[in-house]
């Protein structure tokens, strides 16, 4: 296929850009001064006594949600997700019809000044690393409509905020909660240059708001909502729900446990299923009609999706009944509320903590064919690459060596700044804004959609001069099948691979 495709629009990737392509990893997040004074005024404000005790509280909360869950038995949820619409009275309930406020855990104001303290930062962080891949993945994409489902405090919005400052115009929060909602509202107070915001308290209520052609929505995000939902029955409806409401790109993001890695799955080979049973029907039906006006008809019928990330396929994943579970991390320098009230056990509290997430990003239509980064490449063998050198390269001036010496020691030694949390400098909106300017520009060769990136799973081990990392990765050009693979890689045979290896990390993408 990379025949066909026009010499113009092929990118030629070298040694140099195979690393800036593949890196997707950020590295410790620091949370932005104008979240952590909003969270700060807001605790202030709330004046809570006993706030460890109601944290603890709310993680032993979190912790009886997935007891909860387990306790679905496999047979029953094994028949709803192979076969959702088997039956006229579960068909009923994809109708907009479910009321979303079956959930495990109703947030009431303790919850919520808990949550404020001890897990918005993080979740921030993980709908950060997120939303910053899609934008890496797709150049130009630039939500303008929006919707945040199970929005809470906020936590998605000031990340959409982050990673799209400009583009977004109009933002949809669905949340039950009121006592979120007043604190969502309580931590935006101050911000400049808002997108049109509405909240709503369902997604029922939404569409009773809004007529049905203006619906759709460019980017839809659910994070940390789907484990809350004790019901799978509910969890397909609710997302099945979101998909009609996308109009390009749907991201899921959950918490990177055996739980949250499985809803993530599920959900994930739901919509697949949805959109190959959709084409299938597309398919009968356009080569029983000869009517040209109901073909035109089904032409626009929506159909197709692949997914952005983290998957480089749409085929089954291979992670399923091996033992193993498909999560990231992202790490987040504790923010002052964090450092006050979260509590360890007998040693002093970290300064930065780990926040494990899993997530999948899903857009209409299906995944383009590109030229597989590798191909054409010959990559020379360490015994190759000093045959090639060239002896005169290999000469030391040691004047210049000398002189060279000479400088470094009388250079002073540049210190880092250190990240205060309790800073009182001016950060507003605009010195934000050019850095993510800058961050874009940057990244002038992205990785493509093609199926020739693979994912790294877990950490890469490195063991003297061999790179050993677990990839999950497409083995067809279309991208409808992947495996999972175990790859080494010596400096002897391929330094530059090896090289490369050396460099990535935990959640990059690995070319072949």
């Amino acid at each position: 296929m990379a025949s066909l495709i026009p010499e113009t629009t092929q990118k030629i990737f070298t040694a140099e850009t195979l690393r800036s392509a593949a890196k997707q990893s950020e590295g410790c997040l620091i949370v932005p001064v104008r979240l952590r004074r909003a969270i700060k005024r807001y605790l202030r404000e709330q004046e809570e006594p006993h706030m460890k005790r109601k944290v603890l509280r709310l993680s032993e909360s979190f912790n009886a949600i997935k007891g909860v869950n387990l306790t679905l038995t496999e047979s029953t949820s094994k028949e709803l997700f192979e076969d959702p619409l088997k039956s006229l009275e579960q068909s009923k309930r994809w109708k907009i019809k479910s009321a979303y406020g079956d959930i495990g855990l109703k947030y009431r104001d303790d919850e919520t000044i808990a949550y404020v303290a001890s897990r918005m930062p993080a979740v921030y962080s993980a709908c950060y690393r997120v939303l910053c891949e899609v934008r890496r993945r797709l150049p130009g994409f630039s939500p303008a409509k929006v919707l945040d489902f199970g929005a809470g405090t906020g936590s998605a919005f000031w990340a959409l905020r982050e990673v799209w400052p400009r583009s977004l115009e109009k933002v949809n929060l669905v949340e039950p909660s009121q006592s979120m909602q007043r604190a969502g509202q309580s931590l935006m107070q101050g911000l400049k240059d808002l997108p049109l915001i509405h909240s709503y308290n369902s997604i029922q209520a939404l569409n009773k708001d809004i007529s049905k052609s203006e619906r759709e929505h460019d980017l839809v995000i659910a994070s940390y909502v789907l484990g809350e939902v004790p019901s799978l029955q509910d969890r397909i409806t609710i997302v099945r729900q979101l998909w009609d409401l996308t109009r390009d790109v749907l991201v899921l993001v959950e918490p990177g446990t055996p739980q949250g890695s499985s809803i993530i799955s599920q959900m994930r080979s739901h919509i697949l299923w949805m959109e190959k049973r959709k084409s299938r029907k597309y398919e009968a039906r356009k080569s029983k009609d000869t009517n040209k006006e109901t073909s035109k008809d089904l032409v626009t019928l929506r159909s197709g999706v692949h997914i952005v990330a983290p998957c480089p396929h749409e085929g089954r994943c291979p992670l399923e009944n091996s033992g193993k579970y498909c999560h990231f991390v992202q790490r987040l320098q504790r923010t002052t509320s964090q450092r006050a009230y979260k509590r360890s056990k007998s040693e002093p509290l970290r300064g930065f903590e780990d926040e494990k997430f899993s997530f999948v990003a899903f857009r209409r239509g299906e995944r383009p064919r590109e030229r597989w980064p590798l191909d054409g490449m010959k990559f020379d063998t360490l015994k190759e690459q000093h045959a090639k050198r060239n002896p005169e390269d290999l000469e030391i001036d040691y004047e210049d060596l000398l002189r060279l010496q000479a400088e470094a020691e009388v250079e002073p030694c540049k210190k880092e700044d250190l990240v205060n949390y309790e800073s009182d400098e001016v950060q507003d909106d605009t010195v934000d804004s050019d850095k993510d300017q800058e961050k874009g520009e940057e990244e002038t060769i992205p990785a493509d959609l093609g199926g020739g990136w693979g994912r790294i799973i877990f950490s890469p081990v490195r063991r003297g001069r061999q790179v050993a990392m677990d990839v999950c990765r497409s083995i067809k050009r279309d991208g409808s099948e992947g495996s999972f693979q175990h790859l080494v890689f010596t400096r002897s045979k391929n330094p530059t691979l090896h090289r490369l290896a050396k460099k990535s990390l935990w959640g990059d993408l690995w070319p072949f």
